[in-house]
């Protein structure tokens, strides 16, 4: 599939999927100016529920490309992914296809999504997956964190309908890069330095203008 027909895919499912998002979810989006208008970038979001990858996306004005769990890439869903660029990547150990193909996202200047701390949890950036080191290791590029609030209160009561419930997405200036090195020992410090990083940018932000958004505190 050609390039140019799964960004023109992309964009015609965000005419429909990016006011909706907004609407049902009643979005507040802050900083999204921090995203570079042009050039490679990785977005480094918090992750608390299955849609934050649709509601980061829907947030940003340049198309996103996810590495996504590889359980969603089956049947009619599967087909939709990689119609516009998405790909699977298999949790739970260093899936070098998944990097291969992140690295390659960045190196063609695109903007690469990804969730660090790997899976669903209390969104506080307390563990995350070497994973991220490793592509800004191999391909230098600005680190844009991103918050999202209140999706942890996410159901479906409508059966595949999540209610609708207030997000706050908030996205923060480009951290700095870690310093250059190869080896185990360059990522795991690297690794160390953008947790930190993360976990800083996500301290930092403003929650007495949250006005109902539940604070980030493990779930029970």
């Amino acid at each position: 599939m050609s390039r140019r027909r799964s960004y023109r895919a992309y964009r015609v499912a965000g005419l429909v999927v990016k006011p909706l998002m907004r609407f049902w979810f009643r979005m507040r989006v802050e900083g999204a100016e921090n995203v570079p208008a042009q050039g490679p970038v990785i977005l480094a979001a918090n992750h608390r529920s299955n849609i934050d990858p649709v509601l980061v996306a829907s947030a940003i004005r340049r198309p996103v490309t996810f590495m996504a769990k590889s359980e969603l890439f089956v049947g009619p869903l599967g087909w939709i992914l990689r119609l516009i660029e998405q790909f699977p990547v298999n949790r739970g150990s260093m899936d070098r296809e998944a990097l291969r193909r992140s690295s390659k996202v960045v190196s063609a200047g695109g903007v690469l999504g990804l969730f660090p701390e790997g899976s669903r949890g209390d969104g506080t950036f307390t563990a995350i997956h070497p994973g991220l080191a490793y592509i800004v290791l191999r391909e230098p590029c600005p680190v844009v964190p991103v918050a999202i609030f209140g999706t942890e209160r996410l159901r479906r009561p409508l059966g595949w309908l999540p209610r609708s419930t207030p997000v706050r997405i908030v996205v923060g200036p480009p951290i700095t890069s870690p310093d250059p090195g190869v080896g185990k020992a360059a990522r795991r410090s690297a690794s160390d330095a953008l947790r930190e990083l993360l976990r800083g940018f996500l301290a930092g932000i403003d929650r007495d203008t949250d006005h109902g958004f539940r604070s980030l505190e493990p779930n029970p």
